[in-house]
């Protein structure tokens, strides 16, 4: 029939993925920053100044970018393994039931390989 199986299922999950890790990052950094505004200064009585001034201590633009890109990357290679081994799959029932089980296994370890590597070519970035 024509049709690219690359092209129609796994290009828009991949993609779909990666823009999805990226904005539910984006949605926990902006919740923990307000929760930790809130903790501060409703119960530790700390003045908004001063949580502003120790927050911009101790961050900065860039801790806030590299989150963002490592957030794509752990989405990007999620998506691409997840694809990679349902388009493969065979064997049947039994066989999509082994390909979830190597997806979950290759794909935390292919993140805490990415979350290493991404660390410390962001803290080698801002120094």
């Amino acid at each position: 029939m024509g049709v690219d199986p690359i092209q129609t299922l796994v290009v828009p999950r991949v993609l779909a993925a990666t823009v999805v890790a990226t904005l539910l990052s984006s949605v926990v950094i902006l919740v923990g920053l307000v929760g930790g505004f809130a903790f501060s200064v409703f119960v530790q009585h700390v003045t908004p100044g001063a949580f502003i001034s120790g927050l911009t201590v101790i961050t900065s633009a860039a801790d806030v970018v590299i989150s963002l890109i490592k957030a794509a990357l752990f989405g990007l290679a999620a998506g691409l393994i997840a694809c990679y081994k349902g388009i493969s799959v065979g064997g049947g029932p039994a066989g999509v039931g082994n390909a979830v089980n190597e997806t979950v296994v290759f794909t935390f370890v292919a993140l805490f390989a990415i979350n290493i590597i991404a660390s410390a070519v962001g803290i080698k970035a801002t120094l």
